[in-house]
């Protein structure tokens, strides 16, 4: 891994977050930290506090920039299905083949026991209800696209759940094509 040559706390953090991200939160040691960004302990320390500190730095920065992106994509779009559909296939490559091995840091974090810590449970917790959140506001705006009989909180939850499985299941690298298949059933539910 590359190391900084200065203190950057920005690229520190990017270069932790892939340590975390790879080993999980659990399995990751303060040295493998070290060992990534180049910093000494106490440089750590002094920087972003211990390793639960540092690792809620990085989940906050990882759910920010997910939920912007989000937000600009669900939020945009001539229909509610455009914008829907825009930003989950915007998520394939995140979902399958090789790159999309390592999966979602959140739902790794979640798996990975580290949700049992309530600072993060709490983040995650927080992140998966505001992309719901951002569904549901965006599906009943244009709820006059839809049936009669169609439920704009059910249909974001259940799109939430549909992202939290594609997540998990891109540890097992699935083909791009099936993921878009999965992705192309959900989005029959915005008909």
């Amino acid at each position: 891994m590359a190391r900084p040559r200065s203190f950057d706390p920005d690229q520190a953090l990017d270069l932790a977050r892939d340590v975390f991200w790879q080993k999980g939160f659990q399995a990751t040691s303060l040295d493998d930290v070290t060992a990534a960004t180049g910093l000494a302990k106490p440089s750590l320390y002094a920087a972003f506090g211990d390793k639960n500190a540092l690792f809620l730095k990085i989940l906050e920065r990882y759910h920010a920039r997910i939920v912007a992106q989000a937000e600009r994509l669900i939020n945009d779009g001539p229909s509610a299905r455009d914008a829907i559909g825009g930003w989950l296939t915007g998520f394939v490559p995140f979902c399958s083949g090789v790159k999309g091995k390592r999966g979602c840091l959140s739902v790794n974090t979640s798996a990975d026991g580290a949700g049992e810590q309530k600072e993060v449970r709490k983040r995650v917790e927080g992140f998966n209800r505001r992309l719901e959140e951002l569904l549901r506001d965006r599906l009943r705006a244009d709820r006059r696209q839809f049936s009669d009989g169609f439920d704009p909180d059910a249909v974001a939850h259940t799109i939430m759940a549909i992202y939290t499985g594609l997540m998990v299941l891109a540890k097992d690298a699935p083909d791009a094509a099936r993921v878009r298949a999965t992705l192309d059933q959900a989005l029959k539910l915005l008909s």
